[in-house]
């Protein structure tokens, strides 16, 4: 269906624009959401490649048999994965997901397109910067953290501080909207469930920023000279308020994607819509102190601090994720076994195993799975003082962000690109590979990782040989480590490849078959 010409609202002031209904959905999806969500999830896509690059040179360097970079550029290219994979990839992915949770899923038009694309340019912008900043000078090489007294130059520190601006306006501009479709009465009732988690993680979003912007600004400034000092303990914990709570503003996103995947593909959701929103509300409760569990082993706070906020509210954190993961699988269970009547796991055998969507959400729900133990060894205080700054982090990292988040926005994409481009995905069976690939790698990869950790492999360093003097336990974990970063560097250059063909060649259709194919065997 084209785009045709709307007739003006009831409501005064209010502006025409194209608009089509959508063959999947039957929502109304205005022009300049549509172009506004595909240009985040295009440039979302290009930090992914970046991100992948970086990060396949790091885990190979890392792996004792391969060496890829000498120290200097390992260092380069560590800053650069942190940067593309933990800020530039997830977050414009996520205001993707805002601008099509807070327009198209309520039939209504972005309340500023104006503001929208300054968002989107400043983002790119501020990304521009700071990628080549990093790659051009091994100053800025400062790793993810940045913690003083490593400082880059101011070219880095306004790159940061540009794109969370750009930012700040997307969220600005996802809550006008959402005000102005109540006003405009696109929508009734209560809203969706999937613009109810975005807003969730827009409210964790804004918490984030400001805690990042505490942080970002006296860094810049000292980059410059024009303070004296940067307190490295201050600046650490207003610097996680930023690192991890944006980590659980991935992970709501991340969940929110699980259920997309499971509307579109299986035309399910939740048994009981309340319990995931009451999970959505407890993340924001209780992620914000959790960022504790970064001091467990910093003697300048109390057991006090450590105990709550990095113990006890980082366990408590499992309870709305496995409320989640208990809502998924019962939504696909009760929506299958109510068309046909099947055994107590009948329904299992009933979903496509050669469908991408199936597999992308079983994968990153188990991969998650894996990182919710692995998170549980590092926010227990005597597990993290083995653990701490070994190759255990970045194994859970792996498994909760690189993992489960970036294979449920995989999943996800493979679905909504289609549905706004009005393309066929360009091949179904090389996003089936391209799903069970990166689940295989990132499984061999991360556990790989936790168990060099549990030996002591440390992190963040070119060569862990040190001259021969390393235990020699150490290489094998590290070389299967390797494996799996080969296994799932290659299947995510194949996401790339699948998603920029069906740009460019994908069939046009208006088949809702061929766009969203049905994740359930025919009786």
């Amino acid at each position: 269906m084209a785009y045709v010409e709307e007739l003006p609202r009831s409501l005064p002031g209010v502006r025409e624009e194209p608009s089509r209904i959508c063959a999947v959905t039957g929502l109304k999806v205005y022009a300049g959401a549509q172009s506004l969500t595909v240009a985040n999830a295009v440039a979302a896509v290009l930090a992914l490649a970046m991100g992948g690059i970086f990060g396949t040179l790091v885990g190979l360097t890392r792996a004792p048999g391969i060496d890829a970079l000498q120290p200097n550029a390992f260092y380069v290219a560590l800053t650069g994965h942190g940067v593309a994979a933990l800020i530039l990839w997830p977050v414009f992915f996520e205001v993707a997901a805002i601008v099509f949770a807070s327009t198209i899923l309520l039939n209504a038009r972005v309340f500023s397109l104006k503001l929208g694309w300054s968002a989107f340019f400043l983002m790119v912008a501020g990304g521009i910067m700071l990628v080549v900043s990093i790659v051009t000078d091994v100053r800025n090489a400062v790793m993810f953290t940045a913690y003083p007294p490593l400082v880059a130059n101011q070219i880095f520190y306004l790159g940061y501080l540009i794109f969370a601006v750009g930012v700040v306006l997307a969220l600005v501009n996802f809550a006008l909207s959402i005000a102005a479709a109540r006003a405009e009465k696109a929508y009734a009732g209560s809203l969706p469930l999937l613009t109810y988690g975005v807003a969730a993680a827009a409210i964790l979003a804004m918490l984030s920023l400001a805690s990042g912007l505490v942080a970002l600004i006296p860094a810049w400034l000292y980059a410059n000279d024009w303070i004296g000092a940067v307190e490295p303990v201050i600046y650490r914990t207003w610097f996680w308020g930023l690192g991890h709570t944006l980590q659980y503003v991935n992970v709501v996103a991340m969940v929110v994607a699980w259920y997309g995947i499971l509307a579109l593909t299986l035309r399910a959701g939740p048994v009981n819509q309340k319990f995931s929103r009451i999970a959505f509300v407890l993340y924001i409760i209780i992620s914000l102190p959790v960022l504790g569990h970064h001091f467990l082993v910093d003697p300048s706070l109390g057991n006090e601090v450590k105990i709550v906020g990095g113990s006890i509210m980082g366990f408590l954190l499992g309870v709305p994720s496995l409320m989640h993961g208990l809502a998924i699988m019962g939504g696909a269970e009760y929506e299958i076994r109510r068309q046909w009547k099947t055994s107590l796991f009948g329904w299992l055998k009933k979903l496509r195993w050669d469908h991408a969507g199936v597999v992308a959400l079983a994968g990153s729900l188990l991969i998650f799975a894996f990182g919710g133990w692995s998170g549980t060894v590092e926010t227990t205080l005597p597990l993290n003082l083995v653990t701490h700054n070994t190759m255990n982090v970045p194994g859970h990292l792996h498994q909760t962000v690189t993992g489960g988040m970036t294979l449920a926005f995989m999943g996800f994409a493979y679905y909504l690109v289609p549905i706004l481009v009005r393309r066929r995905l360009w091949s179904h069976k090389l996003a089936v590979v391209q799903a069970y690939g990166y689940t295989a790698g990132m499984l061999i990869m991360t556990n790989a990782q936790i168990w060099a950790g549990a030996l002591g492999v440390p992190r963040r360093t070119a060569d862990i040989g040190y001259g021969g003097q390393a235990p020699g336990g150490w290489e094998l974990p590290m070389d299967i480590a390797g494996v799996g970063v080969i296994i799932s560097g290659a299947a995510g250059g194949l996401f790339i490849l699948i998603m920029v063909a069906t740009l460019l060649i994908g069939k046009r259709t208006e088949d809702p078959n061929e766009l969203v194919p049905y994740a359930v065997k025919p009786a």
